[in-house]
């Protein structure tokens, strides 16, 4: 190998692991900044406290996010792609399965979202009282991604109409149940430990299905 190969070997090494630290550095930012922000709230939370938190100087986070309001549309992106990955998942892995064990694992995948540590919390938190700044972003992002899970459900719905396991309701009507009983299950989170959260959700669950089954 000659000097120059050698050389260019050299640089991009250093370029590869230049990129790799500033992803991990972005990376951290969003999860620091998750947890800050499901805590403390937006107003509550500094620039300079996340970057404290993450170990790197508060000039340093504008090198991934032009201002407190970029890293926060970044974070509600991510949780809310989350959510929507979560459903593509939990309906992938149930194909060929009936419609009752489809949707109970859905809500149950739902459910496994909400228990996790500040992302349920942020995500319930900022959907109902999103910081006034971003608050027409927050809306249009999670537009977008409810419509993409209602993609989902219309062919969860009709699936199981055409299998004759639900009976004849307007999809309208079992969409806004679907979202009602998530609602629930959010606030349920807030109030109660695991166990009594699992008796909830089962009873739930039972007066939910009692209601779609044919």
């Amino acid at each position: 190998m000659t000097w120059q190969s050698r050389a260019r070997a050299a640089i991009m090494r250093t370029f590869t692991q230049a990129q790799e630290f500033f992803v991990h550095t972005r990376d951290k930012l969003k999860q620091t900044g998750l947890a800050l922000f499901a805590r403390h709230g937006y107003e509550g939370t500094s620039l300079a406290h996340i970057a404290a938190e993450t170990g790197i100087k508060k000039p340093s986070i504008y090198n991934h996010f032009p201002n407190k309001a970029a890293l926060f549309l970044a974070i509600f992106e991510d949780v809310e792609s989350g959510i929507v990955t979560l459903i593509d998942d939990s309906l992938t892995h149930s194909r060929g399965l009936p419609t009752r064990a489809r949707f109970e694992r859905l809500i149950r995948a739902c459910a496994t979202f909400i228990r996790r540590e500040h992302q349920g919390v942020f995500y319930k938190r900022y959907l109902l009282f999103p910081p006034t700044d971003v608050a027409a972003d927050v809306a249009a992002i999670s537009n977008d991604n409810e419509n993409r899970i209602n993609a989902h459900l219309h062919t969860l719905f009709t699936e199981g109409r055409q299998s004759g396991e639900l009976r004849a309701l307007p999809e309208t009507q079992f969409i806004a149940a679907f979202y009602c009983l998530m609602d629930g299950l959010f606030a349920e989170n807030f109030y109660y430990d695991a166990d009594t959260f699992e008796q909830r959700l089962e009873g739930a669950w039972a007066v939910f299905w009692a209601g779609l089954e044919a």
